[in-house]
């Protein structure tokens, strides 16, 4: 793994080197390209002007010529109108009228030849007369011709309507002579702005050219310019991942160090462990029986007879040869120092005696009943329940089977104080947990109805007679717990109380002592749970664990203190 990071680091390093260099080179593209960009901006800034001027001439030129290009229209419209015939007609003439033969002259004149009747009848007689007259080259007529055609536009007799008095065909002819020289007079003054318009967009294209060329060599640096942005983030892409590989390896290489030597210290412990688990796993059978005769017989008795009937229990579980653990602590068998400790500060008495009742009290799978003529348990399980919302009633309280009904379905836990030696019929199905199941939920039939019962329910009943007689059928339903003070628990108690009072520094060390160890113990057994589980339900690399090496350093931690 160390060389495969070492390789991993060099190529980082070359391709970090290619992209730099690939930067330089983006930057000197992006500078011509920009170049580029401002003379091509310049340029058709230019050439926008241009094309302004060169509309403003083409429409001056096309507004004079409009007057007259209808007139023209017209004349080939009304020569499009003859046919052979009329042609003819006139053709036919041997010494025309004098309007057939003006007319005629002014054509000659036009087409550029001699003006008599002789060579007008040989063009009328030519086939493409017509279509001669139409492709007549109207933009170059001499100024000569144009004055010697003057003199028959401006002849009153020759107007195309009295020339058509005489001869259809020649009112045609005449009225094609008068729009000629009406365009020639016109074209005359358009034909310089004509130039400046042709000679304006020559120069025009030119320039489109050039701005094309020039926007082309643009869209062509862009191009290269858009390729090498490509080819970096390419190449950019690549050295992200190959970074991220490389930290992925260095972060693996850091684990699989950190693994070795996290396991290496925790095999240790974990083969200690195991020894002392198997240990007292082939003990179990014993203490199990220990437990729980000690949970279901020892709650109602004092001090000496519990330590009485434990030591023939003892006795009678080694003649047997029933495996069990010499001296069993049974609070500790049923509870934690973290537990008690939090019970001794919220109320409950730290002698040995009234520990075991509230080992007895907390773990019973039946609602305790605490004989309580001191107060101690009430005082205890107030201050142990307050966080639930508990619910204090007692049987003279008209309302406490509605204050019941309400706990059973929200899960607050309830204390029945002052009890006598008769307890009412009403609460039986509470004392006996008559629930049953139904749609997933737990409903018991309290009070002539169905409520849902909540887990988190709890009943705890106390009474103040120091000495009561209960009939079996109460015993069954409850545990009996006996928190009547005696010699011995008074003396442990007052005990206490005086080291609590003569060095009450040492005893409040003891306390965060106990605590601190307890706390850290119940830790450390969560983090190993946790490891052991993160372990089993791992499927990929170790590795790549997160939660599995936050775990490992926390319980490293932890295991040293």
């Amino acid at each position: 793994m160390s060389e495969e990071l070492k390789i991993s680091s060099e190529q980082v390093k070359a391709l970090a080197t290619e992209c730099e260099e690939f930067i330089a080179v983006i930057e000197i593209q992006k500078a011509e390209a920009t170049d580029a960009k401002e003379k091509v901006d310049a340029e058709a800034v230019i050439i926008k002007r241009e094309e302004v001027i060169c509309l403003d001439l083409a429409a001056t030129a096309k507004a004079d010529l409009e007057v007259v290009l209808p007139m023209i229209d017209a004349a080939v419209k009304a020569l499009d109108a003859l046919n052979k015939k009329d042609v003819a007609e006139v053709k036919s003439y041997g010494r025309p009228p004098m309007k057939i033969e003006k007319v005629m002259e002014a054509v000659m004149i036009l087409l550029g030849k001699d003006p008599t009747w002789e060579n007008a009848k040989k063009v009328l007689g030519e086939t493409t007369f017509l279509n001669d007259l139409k492709n007549f080259d109207r933009d170059h007529i001499p100024d000569k011709t144009l004055k010697r055609i003057a003199m028959y536009t401006k002849n009153p007799e020759l107007e195309p309507d009295k020339v058509g008095i005489v001869s259809v065909a020649c009112k045609s002819l005449m009225l094609w002579i008068i729009a000629i020289e009406n365009y020639a007079k016109v074209y005359r003054i358009v034909a310089p702005k004509q130039e400046r318009l042709d000679n304006a967009m020559r120069s025009l294209a030119e320039k489109q050219a050039l701005l094309a060329a020039a926007k082309a060599k643009l869209d062509e640096l862009n191009a290269r310019l858009e390729e090498l942005y490509r080819q970096l983030n390419e190449k950019t892409e690549q050295l992200n991942e190959l970074r991220l590989r490389e930290e992925k390896l260095r972060k693996q290489l850091e684990r699989a160090i950190i693994l070795v030597e996290s396991l290496s210290g925790e095999r240790e412990r974990w083969i200690e462990t195991v020894a002392s688990l198997d240990k007292r796993f082939t003990k179990l059978p014993g203490d199990c029986l220990l437990a729980t005769a000690f949970m279901s017989y020892l709650g109602a008795f004092d001090t000496k007879y519990r330590e009485l009937l434990l030591d023939q229990w003892n006795n009678l579980i080694k003649e047997k040869v029933v495996p069990a653990t010499d001296d069993l602590q049974i609070t500790t068998f049923l509870s934690d120092a973290v537990t008690i400790r939090e019970w001794n500060i919220q109320g409950l008495p730290a002698d040995d005696f009234s520990t075991e009742n509230g080992v007895i009290v907390m773990e019973s799978s039946r609602w305790p009943l605490i004989i309580d003529p001191q107060m101690q348990a009430n005082t205890w399980v107030k201050n142990y329940e307050e966080k639930n919302d508990l619910k204090v009633i007692d049987f003279t309280q008209p309302d406490y089977i509605r204050t019941l009904e309400g706990a059973l379905m929200n899960g607050n836990p309830v204390l029945l104080q002052n009890v006598g030696e008769h307890i009412d019929q009403a609460i039986n199905p509470i004392l006996r947990k008559s629930y049953t199941i139904q749609g997933g939920q737990r409903l018991i039939k309290f009070n002539d109805k169905y409520l849902t019962f909540s887990d988190n329910f709890r009943l705890y009943i106390t009474t103040k007679i120091s000495n009561p007689h209960y009939p079996p059928e109460i015993s069954s339903k409850t545990t009996i717990v006996n928190f009547a003070l005696k010699q011995d628990g008074l003396q442990a108690q007052i005990l206490g109380i005086i080291v609590r009072k003569e060095k009450p520094a040492l005893e409040e060390q003891k306390d965060d002592l106990v605590l601190t160890i307890a706390r850290n113990k119940r830790t450390l057994i969560d983090l190993d749970n946790e490891i052991l589980r993160l372990l089993n339900e791992s499927r990929g690399s170790l590795l790549e664990d997160d939660e599995l090496f936050a775990t490992l350093q926390k319980s490293r931690q932890t295991s040293t203190l």
